[in-house]
């Protein structure tokens, strides 16, 4: 059931509750949480906060904590799977869902008691209509009726056999496609604005969740720019400068502005950040000789020593740090890189650093899938937690650290199949396997960091091919799980020429896996993404390769 008025049908119920919070580890899903923590301790809500990194941490996590709450809050988990099947919560209980993970399983949607979807119908596309997936229990039971004679038994039985062919097919184009819905941090922001306790804090947690959709391929360009649009205007409430002068000091300031598309310079070298962004690094091609080459032509040619751009950007003279934006917006067209400058949010706290809301996610993503072995999912999902605290620039520079060390293995790993030629076309998809032999597959037994790795593994080979076809083939990537050295993470990208971040993976992962008659988890969240047996690759391969043909 979907909630009409979030004030009165959600925030209004558990505000007089103790609440069972349960989120899932993403960055919007941190976001929310701390947009949902401001609002629970200004009214003096009790809760207990659980992170969650799949389903079956879901249902341990309930399991052990339903006891404690009649309300239950769930962020960024929960959407797609049958919660009252798997979870057999008491009939007395309430689900509160706020997820930004499509499509929603049906019997969430159409559950009229226990289950509350905080969320836009329009934003879930083809929902199907209740009589064409449910029927009533009475009209099945026909076979015993006394009375009925065999021909009537017999259509009956074919009547019911075809609604439910047709039943399947409308569940199959319902659930194959995997897509990403409007980020639950800005939601939760506008609670906190129709309740008028949003501020300028609130406002930043739900830009960095629409950021991290972007910069993590969950969304596309112009789905961004819309939203981006929509909060602008709570930027220009939020940011007006008394007398015309913001006390830079101790202020808070947010801005939309001019960004280049270079991941955390900032905080790096313009030289470094150049080779480690995926934009940059496939537009120049600097896998080759001649792309680094090229990077180097375009740095003298905009007028920036090599020199300055090796140091640290805020070491860099303020004549070369004040232009370097319009001076490469200059020679984009020269260069084909129509995409080096984007409309970006940018935070500046007081003296104290200045952050791209980029930035911010890459940082605070580093810190959920840190590979630090002695941290748990729970004291991860806490340094993130901390480190998006009002203020806390040290925690989030130690976490664009930790980003940086994960850029240069991503780079480092593209390199490596470009240069050894890994990337392999069966057929109707390319495949790669990230060798399990180098320190940086340590990187890749998280599915975030994975994604990122397979979509610049992807962009990266189809401009270093001449094949035109190449474009039109999506990507699979196989990396060893940490946690399991039997076990391969798998993950499907779309091609580049789809144009749109919606992914056909996750079903096909499962039918494939269904006729080569192999198990395969697909416990996560992250659902484009599932374990499998090494052993089984082979054979999951040849599965894929028949069902995509």
């Amino acid at each position: 059931m979907f909630v009409t008025d979030i004030c009165t049908d959600f925030y209004n119920v558990i505000a007089g509750n103790r609440v069972l919070l349960l989120v899932g580890c993403d960055v919007d899903a941190v976001c929310a949480t701390k947009i949902l923590q401001y609002l629970f301790q200004c009214d003096n809500v009790l809760y207990t906060l659980i992170p969650v990194y799949g389903k079956t941490s879901l249902i341990e996590a309930f399991t052990q904590h339903k006891g404690q709450a009649k309300c239950v809050v769930m962020l960024n988990c929960g959407a797609k799977m049958d919660i009252v099947e798997v979870l057999e919560p008491p009939d007395d209980m309430v689900f509160f869902v706020a997820d930004s993970h499509r499509p929603v399983n049906v019997y969430n949607v159409y559950s009229e008691s226990q289950i509350r979807l905080l969320m836009n119908l329009d934003d879930c596309e083809d929902i199907p209509a209740y009589n064409d997936i449910f029927r009533d229990s009475d009209s099945e039971d026909e076979d015993d009726e006394s009375g009925t004679s065999s021909a009537e038994m017999i259509m009956k039985r074919r009547e019911r056999r075809m609604w439910e062919e047709n039943r399947n097919k409308i569940m199959f184009d319902y659930s194959q496609i995997s897509y990403y819905g409007e980020p639950t941090s800005i939601l939760m922001f506008n609670l906190a604005w129709k309740m008028s306790m949003d501020n300028n804090d609130l406002l930043w947690w739900a830009i960095v969740g629409l950021t991290e959709q972007l910069v993590m391929n969950k969304t596309d360009q112009d789905k961004y720019i819309v939203c981006a649009t929509g909060l602008q205007g709570h930027v220009s409430r939020h940011n007006r400068t008394e007398s015309g002068v913001l006390n830079t000091a101790s202020s808070m300031k947010i801005t939309f502005d001019k960004e280049l598309n270079l991941a955390l310079y900032r905080h790096w070298s313009l030289y470094d950040s150049l080779i480690h962004s995926k934009y940059t690094a496939c537009r120049f091609k600097l896998w080759s000789f001649k792309g680094q080459k090229r990077m180097l032509e375009f740095l003298a040619e905009i007028g920036l020593p090599l020199f300055q751009c090796k140091q640290k950007f805020f070491s860099m003279d303020m004549e070369y740090r004040n232009n370097v934006g319009g001076w490469m917006e200059d020679m984009s067209e020269k260069y084909k890189l129509d995409q080096i400058i984007y409309g970006a949010f940018i935070v500046q706290y007081g003296f104290k650093g200045k952050f791209s809301a980029t930035d911010v996610v890459l940082a605070i993503n580093a810190l959920l899938e840190s590979i630090d072995k002695e941290k748990t999912i729970t004291d991860k999902f806490h340094d993130a937690l901390d480190a998006m605290g009002k203020g806390e620039v040290n925690a989030i520079k130690k976490g664009i650290e930790l980003a940086k060390l994960r850029l240069i293995a991503v780079s480092r790993q593209v390199q490596m199949f470009i240069d050894m030629k890994q990337i392999i076309k069966p057929g109707p998809f390319m495949y790669a396997i990230v060798p399990n032999t180098t320190y940086d597959s340590r990187y890749f037994s998280h599915p975030e960091c994975l994604s990122m790795l397979a979509h610049f593994t992807l962009e990266a080979h189809v401009n270093n091919s001449n094949n035109r076809r190449i474009g039109s083939l999506p990507l699979i990537l196989f990396a060893q799980d940490n946690n399991n050295p039997d076990r391969y993470l798998v993950i499907g990208v779309p091609p580049l020429s789809a144009l749109s971040p919606k992914n056909f993976f996750a079903k096909a992962f499962e039918q494939a896996a269904e006729q080569c008659r192999i198990s395969i988890s697909q416990d996560l969240f992250f659902d484009s993404v599932v374990s499998i047996h090494r052993n089984d690759q082979a054979k999951f391969l040849g599965a894929l390769f028949l069902l995509l043909s």
